[in-house]
């Protein structure tokens, strides 16, 4: 298994560097998909995704593919999965990418892909591999996402981790209180949490043993009680 788990994608050269390795060979020789499905239910301005696909663009891939769960025939997707070396799963919704994956028929793929490929997992799609999904509503405040989609509980698209992965730590738009809520969600939820910044990420090569976090900015990993295990910070560079 060789897992990369972000916050906001490869824009930070650690992160990057950790896909490489991953990988085993550049950038130029490898091919990525992108499944988009988690952004695709949201109206308004698609103006970030389309920077964001950009972006990833501009690394240089050998192959660069962009797919729904959802655009067409079951086989005729999964053969898109299966010709890249990377699926990443981009961000938006954690439980329609999840349901998505369920309801199209794909998430047994997805399980033996993941002994195939390298998944790097950006924001929401970093989010859909925890044991802890169905109960996500109630412990991390979000059912108003599960109802504006018209879901129930939503299980996760395959089921790998006990703990749970939150990003986007101190960002701006961040609501105020969200390292509160993430240790009420790990309390309630009963499960490890580690939320990290857009600097930072986990590397998962088996999915039994903890994650590798390589980072250079901050993180947080909460115990099941809602309190700070572990922390890292990028320490300040003065001139």
């Amino acid at each position: 298994m060789r897992m990369l788990l972000t916050s906001n994608g490869l824009s930070e050269p650690v992160v990057l560097d950790a896909l490489v390795d991953l990988l085993g060979r550049p950038i130029a020789e490898s091919r990525i998909v992108v499944v988009i499905d988690a952004i695709l239910g949201f109206p308004g301005d698609s103006s970030t995704l389309v920077e964001h696909l950009e972006s990833l663009r501009a690394l240089g891939w050998a192959e660069f593919d962009v797919a729904s769960l959802y655009a067409g025939p079951q086989e005729l997707v999964a053969s898109r999965l299966r010709s890249a070396d990377v699926i990443l799963g981009y961000g938006g919704s954690n439980v329609w990418l999840a349901h998505a994956w369920a309801a199209t028929g794909l998430a047994p793929l997805l399980q033996e892909l993941l002994d195939e490929k390298v998944y790097v997992g950006w924001s929401a799609g970093s989010m859909i591999f925890t044991r802890a999904l169905p109960g996500w509503g109630e412990s991390f405040d979000d059912q108003e996402e599960l109802d504006m989609f018209g879901l129930d509980p939503v299980e996760p698209a395959a089921p790998l981790f006990d703990w749970v992965f939150l990003g986007h730590l101190g960002a701006d738009w961040m609501p105020e209180g969200a390292e509160e809520r993430a240790a009420r969600g790990a309390a309630r939820s009963g499960a490890t949490t580690w939320f990290l910044d857009d600097a930072s990420a986990l590397v998962i090569r088996d999915p039994d043993a903890e994650p590798v976090v390589v980072s250079a900015g901050r993180w947080l990993r909460f115990g099941p009680d809602g309190g700070v295990e572990a922390r890292g910070e990028r320490e300040a560079t003065g001139a």
